[in-house]
């Protein structure tokens, strides 16, 4: 039964980050076709800063076998995948606007701060199902 509810966890983890790509990149279509190809890359630069650091915090969270002996590590691996989110975070925008890369503050922003409250709200309705 719990190897069920690890994989339908693991499953849905998947799905969430597909469907979080399949919406950065409509944005970044969306934007492409509004305001130009600038406007279409930075919409990408804002989806990606929000997708690659959740991506690797689900992996990283998912990645051990939850047992009976290592239920009390699964809390370190939360704590451990919200320092790497935080980490790749902060090194992504440093990089970018450190590298003098020009973006277009509206499209970047709308994409990154849309991809964040889709998560919050998956993330709420399934605390309120599950």
């Amino acid at each position: 039964m719990k190897q069920k509810i690890a994989l339908e966890g693991l499953t849905l983890a998947l799905v969430m980050l597909a469907c979080q790509l399949v919406l950065i990149l409509a944005m970044g279509t969306v934007w492409f076709y509004l305001a130009g190809a600038d406007a279409g890359y930075s919409s990408l630069y804002g989806g990606g800063m929000y997708w690659v650091p959740q991506a690797l915090f689900t992996l990283w969270v998912l990645r051990r076998k939850v047992t009976a002996e290592s239920v009390g590590l699964v809390l370190w691996d939360f704590y451990g995948g919200a320092g790497i989110k935080l980490v790749t975070t902060t090194g992504l925008f440093t990089l970018l606007f450190g590298a003098g890369i020009e973006v277009h503050v509206a499209s970047f922003f709308a994409t990154y701060i849309l991809a964040l409250v889709v998560q919050w709200m998956v993330s709420f309705t399934l605390n309120n199902h599950y």
